[in-house]
């Protein structure tokens, strides 16, 4: 396999409070290389968007800080990366589909304009020559009447529509790294299947990696050729889709998996996990996890587990991964029936 694209090398960004640093990312590890699509999952509150604002440098410092950490894109430390050539990078070879478009785009500047405006700064073309490449743009993501949205501004576009305008400025720069946070989560279900299905073949016409945050398995198994599962600031496991899929090897993962609604199961009803996810200010001792997980073990109380390899490209933290007792609770035929 190639060198990747990205290297994220032990990174930690906590934000300071009165009281204790609330450690929102807690020594991550993730490769991701190029054509690949990787997928971040987790419940709300596991670090993920502040991993991707991370590889962004959009994470506010202070209240933020990197305690520690390197990311290397390219071989490049952005991390070190001077401000004005982080910019360079930012929005051009590593763009950023952000979770609500109303947050992003400028309410008082037509759709056009704003990716008219990006085009511009990163390819150098001038406002006849931007404006053509933003309606080719807008017909290439699936917004139907190019011209006439290019005068629209944010709010007299429908969700779907803002989110394409999003994905149209992420992809107006041909970036090697798209990190598409939640891109999702705010559509209607037809809308979401249509948002994926233009990612994918979007991906599968440039060769682009993409790092895709969600807190939904089902979207991951839809797009992603590779899974990191993230929980307390950390990922806790990692592997290919299809053995994630079929061979899960932490509780944290299994608990995800049984949440999902089985329609080809009727009589099994989704388990949601108990408890709730750790507060990062106050961590618990031993694994994170160790509060909620049905295979708790005193060793989990008091020792946090390493990440260890249990398959060809496959990796967990759990005392108990590549045993059969993390087996007992893995669902049934989970691969088949999300696939």
């Amino acid at each position: 396999m190639n060198d990747p694209l990205l290297r994220i090398e032990d990174l930690r960004v906590w934000f300071g409070t009165r009281t204790n640093d609330v450690r929102a990312v807690n020594g991550v590890d993730l490769d991701i290389h190029p054509g690949e699509v990787v997928g971040l999952v987790g419940e709300s509150g596991s670090g993920k968007s502040v991993t991707a604002r991370a590889i962004m440098r959009l994470v506010p410092m202070p209240p933020g800080r990197l305690v520690s950490g390197r990311i290397l894109f390219d071989g490049i430390d952005l991390t070190a990366l001077p401000e004005g050539e982080m910019e360079g990078l930012r929005g051009g070879r590593i763009a950023m589909i952000f979770q609500d478009p109303m947050t992003f785009l400028n309410p008082l500047i037509t759709a056009g304009d704003q990716v008219a405006e990006a085009i511009r700064r990163h390819q150098g073309l001038d406002r006849r020559a931007a404006r053509a490449e933003v309606i080719n743009l807008f017909r290439k993501v699936g917004i139907p009447s190019p011209e006439l949205r290019y005068r629209a501004y944010p709010h007299q576009l429908s969700g779907g529509l803002r989110q394409r305008v999003m994905i149209a400025m992420a992809l107006s720069s041909r970036p090697e790294l798209l990190i598409a946070d939640e891109p999702t989560t705010a559509l209607d279900v037809t809308i979401q299947a249509q948002i994926l299905t233009l990612l994918r073949e979007l991906q599968q016409e440039s060769g682009m990696s993409i790092l895709l945050i969600t807190h939904d398995l089902g979207v991951v198994a839809e797009m992603c050729d590779r899974v990191a599962v993230m929980y307390a600031g950390r990922i806790v496991e990692q592997a290919p889709i299809d053995e994630l899929f079929d061979r899960p090897e932490h509780p944290y993962t299994i608990g995800l998996m049984n949440a999902i609604p089985r329609p080809d199961l009727p009589g099994k009803a989704p388990q949601p996990i108990e408890g709730a996810p750790p507060d990062m200010a106050h961590p618990p001792t031993g694994c994170p996890f160790h509060p909620r997980c049905m295979f708790r073990e005193a060793i989990c109380v008091t020792d946090d587990p390493s990440m260890i390899g249990v398959g060809a490209d496959h990796q967990s933290a759990c005392h108990f991964a590549g045993t059969d007792r993390i087996r007992v609770g893995a669902p049934e035929l989970i691969g088949s029936a999300q696939r």
